[in-house]
């Protein structure tokens, strides 16, 4: 009695491998289910993303209404390109770096003059001295450039480290740096010395 992989070896040998294994099947049967299985975990590495994410583009887009659609494009591009997410980088860094993307994409097809974002309904809830020094927060980062705006979201309002900045924005960490400093003196300045 013959062993499989002695019929295996006289059927390559006679050239009839291709009827048994048709060339590539096995390896797009393998790449099919890695990508399903990536996509499948996508939506669980996606959860706890999802608000800081959302906040990040609202407030990189002065709370504009393009907000939404920036986000849906964001999570679009990432579920489409899940597979060149490197399993052990933060997940989150890699989501952040394609939302960059998407609002530098944004910021190129609206004109320069575009409206300012209505900051009222941030301080109507909520009159309190904190609420209003938040208020002040906001508008003064409204007046930032957009990249430097982003910088100090990143780093202010979605925790992000330095380095993890750099990766989502492509800037060196001394810049990073220069930034967030800038923005501290020049808050400093718009809010005086009593609120530190």
């Amino acid at each position: 009695m013959k062993t499989d992989s002695q019929c295996l070896e006289r059927t390559a040998a006679w050239g009839f491998e291709s009827v048994l294994k048709p060339a590539g099947a096995i390896s797009k049967m393998e790449s099919d289910r890695e990508a399903a299985q990536a996509r499948a975990s996508f939506w669980t590495k996606l959860v706890p993303c999802k608000s800081r994410l959302y906040n990040y583009i609202h407030k990189s887009l002065n709370f504009s209404t393009d907000a939404d659609d920036v986000y849906q494009e964001t999570v679009l591009h990432a579920f489409q390109y899940i597979r060149s997410y490197r399993e052990g980088k933060e997940f989150g860094a890699w989501l952040f770096g394609i939302a960059h993307n998407e609002i530098k994409k944004h910021y190129k097809k609206i004109p320069k003059s575009a409206a300012p974002a209505d900051l009222e309904r941030l301080s109507s809830a909520d009159t309190s001295p904190a609420r209003h020094l938040i208020g002040e927060v906001f508008r003064y980062a409204e007046r930032l450039k957009p990249r430097h705006r982003e910088v100090f979201f990143l780093f202010y309002d979605g925790g992000f480290t330095i380095a993890e900045i750099s990766k989502i924005t492509g800037l060196q960490e001394g810049n990073i740096k220069f930034i967030l400093n800038q923005a501290r003196a020049a808050l400093k300045k718009v809010l005086g010395e009593s609120h530190e």
